[in-house]
C-alpha cells in the first residue's frame, strides 16, 4: 500500500516538473506577495525580525492554497480519478498519495521561502534556519493533510477554489497562531515549546482522520 501511495506521490511531483504549472505558480504567488510586503513595510533590521513570523506564515499559508487547488487537476483533465478510485487499492493510500506529492511541492516552495526573506527584508537567520525548517514542516503537514481533505470535498464545485479557502483558514487557525508564535518565540528569544506541542497535537489529530475522511468523502 505504501508503494502504491509513494507511486502516486512521484506521478504528482514529476507530472508537475514536466508541465511547469502548480510549483512555479506556488513559488511566483510567494515572491509577489514577498515583495508587496516589503514595499509596504519598508522595515529596518530590527522591525523586520519582529514582523517576519507573521509574514511568512502568511506567505505560506496562502501559497498552499494555489497548490492545494489543483491536486486532482491532472486526474480530471486525464478522466482517471475514476481509475484511481476503481482500483482494488483503500481510499486512504490515494489520499497518502496525494498527500506526500503536495506535501513535496510545498516544502520545494518553503525551502527556497527562507532565504527570500532573509535578502528581501535584510535579515541573518542562518544559525537559526533549521529550526525555522523545522516550525514549517510541522506546519506543512497538518496544512496539506486537511487541505487536500477539503480538496477532495470541493473538488465538484463550481468555485471550488473559492470554497476551499472558505473551508480550510477557520479549520487552520490554530495551526497559524502556533506557528507564528513559535516562529516568533526562535527569532525574538521567546518560549516556542508549548506552542510547537500544539501544532503537533494538530498534525496527529487530523492526519489520524483525514485518511478514514477522505475514503467516506470518495464513496460519496
Amino acid at each position: 500500500m505504501l508503494r502504491a501511495a509513494w507511486r502516486i506521490a512521484w506521478k504528482d511531483v514529476v507530472g508537475d516538473f514536466r508541465r511547469r504549472a502548480t510549483l512555479s505558480s506556488m513559488l511566483f504567488f510567494a515572491i509577489a506577495v514577498l515583495v508587496v510586503f516589503q514595499a509596504a513595510f519598508e522595515p529596518d533590521r530590527q522591525e523586520a525580525t519582529r514582523l517576519l513570523p507573521g509574514l511568512l506564515w502568511v506567505t505560506v499559508l496562502f501559497t498552499s492554497l494555489v497548490g492545494l487547488g489543483r491536486v486532482f487537476q491532472a486526474e480530471e483533465e486525464d478522466g482517471a480519478l475514476e481509475g484511481l478510485l476503481l482500483s482494488p487499492m483503500p481510499r486512504g493510500v490515494l489520499f497518502l498519495g496525494k498527500w506526500w506529492g503536495n506535501l513535496t511541492l510545498t516544502i520545494l516552495v518553503e525551502l527556497m521561502l527562507v532565504p527570500l526573506l532573509m535578502v528581501l527584508f535584510n535579515v541573518n537567520l542562518w544559525q537559526r534556519m533549521p529550526l525555522i525548517y523545522g516550525i514549517l514542516l510541522l506546519g506543512s503537514l497538518g496544512l496539506t493533510g486537511l487541505g487536500v481533505l477539503l480538496a477532495a470535498l470541493t473538488q465538484g464545485a463550481r468555485s471550488r477554489e473559492t470554497l476551499l479557502a472558505l473551508l480550510l483558514l477557520p479549520l487552520m487557525v490554530p495551526l497559524l497562531i502556533a506557528g507564528v508564535q513559535a516562529t516568533g518565540g526562535i527569532l525574538n528569544g521567546g518560549e516556542a515549546g508549548p506552542w510547537l506541542r500544539l501544532m503537533i497535537i494538530f498534525d496527529v489529530v487530523y492526519l489520524a482522520l483525514a485518511p478514514w475522511a477522505f475514503g467516506w468523502l470518495m464513496e460519496e
